[in-house]
This record gives structure tokens, sequence and C-alpha cells, in this order.
């Protein structure tokens, strides 16, 4: 075992509203890519190896972030990434950071919450 290689991994978010998901994400630099025929649709949002496929929920009270739940962790996915360098562009383009930064010259991070509430921690 170990010969081939595996990518992503990509990670579903069920969302109550897609269309604000998908703007939002798209300001985040994602881009947009509309899979599937008329019985399962969603939307990839890309941005380098990282994916989120958007599926619209059927209620809202079906959408909890991990995050949102007791004894779930601060984040919902986390992506590894130059921390500084991503902290700046965030900043620039408003996106409220809701926890941190925590920066340091061991291994710095941050989050940001999305319209859903899911919650993307970046760090390295």
């Amino acid at each position: 075992m170990g010969n081939v290689k595996l990518t992503g991994p990509t990670m579903v978010l069920l969302v109550s509203h897609l269309e604000a998901s998908v703007e939002f994400y798209k300001k985040l630099g994602f881009e947009y890519e509309l899979i599937g025929g008329p019985d399962v649709q969603h939307v990839h949002m890309t941005r380098d190896s990282v994916t989120f496929i958007l599926h619209q929920a059927k209620h809202s009270a079906d959408v909890r972030p991990f995050s949102s739940v007791e004894g779930g962790l601060y984040f919902d996915a986390f992506c590894y990434t130059d921390v500084r360098e991503l902290l700046e562009e965030i900043t620039a383009i408003g996106v409220e950071i809701v926890n941190g930064p925590h920066l340091n010259d061991f291994f710095s991070e941050f989050t940001i919450q999305d319209v859903d509430g899911y919650r993307i921690a970046f760090g390295g």
C-alpha cells in the first residue's frame, strides 16, 4: 500500500442558501462549478487543492455545523497555508475573523465563519 496518491479530501457542506454560500466562497477566491444532474445537483467551490461541495438543504434546521454542536471542535474544516499571507488577503476583503489570529514562529492560525456558521480554520 501507499503507491496511490490521494488528493483532497473534499468536504460536503449542507447549506441553507446556496447562492449566498457561493458568493461567500467566491469572495475568498474559490472557483464555482455546478456538478450533477437533475436528481443530485450540488456545487463545487475550489481553491488550489481545497474543495467544498455545497449542497442545498431542504430545511434550514438541518444545517448544523460541527463547530456549533456541544462537544464539537472550534472549526469544521482546517486548511494548511501561509497564514500571514492569507491573513492579509482575508483582512483586505473584509471577512470577519472569529478566532485569532494567533501568530507565532512555531504555528499560526485563525478562523473565519461562513454564512451558515461553518468555521474554517487556516494554520501553518
